[in-house]
């Protein structure tokens, strides 16, 4: 009897949704003259972060010049910033990863966010590799990329010397999931009880 209470309860809560990271993606919705097309942006971060409301976030890897130089934060999980090349290249590449070293010489990233309904953000982002960097700033949701730079000749390099003015919104591919609560998940434990006692009545 006991086993088989022992089971109803891990199927019942194996059943729950069980919680991901949340990812939010650059959607233009109007270009720059001076700026390269096919702006991607792409951050990830933790589903802590996103229900805490709100993100303020100053990371500094500086693997060049300090041991240990991994910032040990758990909000924010990974950072992509790119322009589509030919070929699939990707131009201007900032990659950040949680806990990983540097692409190049360091990371840099300033986040100040608001984690706004409908998987929104709002805020200002600023991130810097020792190759490429670019700034966003919002009014409301609504963010403008204020500057960005590359020492590559293509993208916001030699190309675009005066890279940005493009508009668009960070949102979120997937909103937070609402995880039951333990009691939610032990009534739904005991209604599965309570069934598998009715039907060994009947028989």
């Amino acid at each position: 009897m006991f086993r088989k209470i022992s089971c109803l309860l891990a199927a019942v809560a194996l059943a729950q949704p069980a919680a991901a990271d949340v990812i939010y993606t650059w959607h233009q919705t109007a270009a720059s003259p001076t700026m390269p097309e096919a702006l991607n942006i792409e951050l990830v971060f933790s589903d802590a972060a996103v229900a805490g409301g709100a993100l303020a976030l100053d990371i500094d890897n500086q693997c060049m010049f300090v041991d240990p130089c991994i910032d040990p934060q758990d909000s924010l999980l990974s950072l992509r910033y790119w322009y589509d090349g030919f070929g699939g290249e990707r131009i201007n590449y900032i990659e950040y990863e949680h806990r990983s070293h540097p692409r190049y010489f360091f990371d840099r990233i300033s986040l100040d966010l608001a984690f706004m309904p409908g998987g929104m953000l709002s805020g200002s982002i600023f991130a810097i590799d020792g190759n490429s960097d670019f700034s966003l700033q919002s009014q409301g949701r609504m963010f403008t990329m204020m500057a960005a730079h590359s020492d590559e000749y293509v993208g916001c390099g030699w190309e675009y010397p005066e890279c940005g003015g493009a508009r668009g919104m960070l949102r979120a591919r997937r909103g937070p999931q609402e995880v039951p609560e333990p009691p939610v998940l032990a009534l739904g434990a005991l209604a599965a009880l309570g069934a598998w006692a009715a039907r060994r009545r009947r028989a």
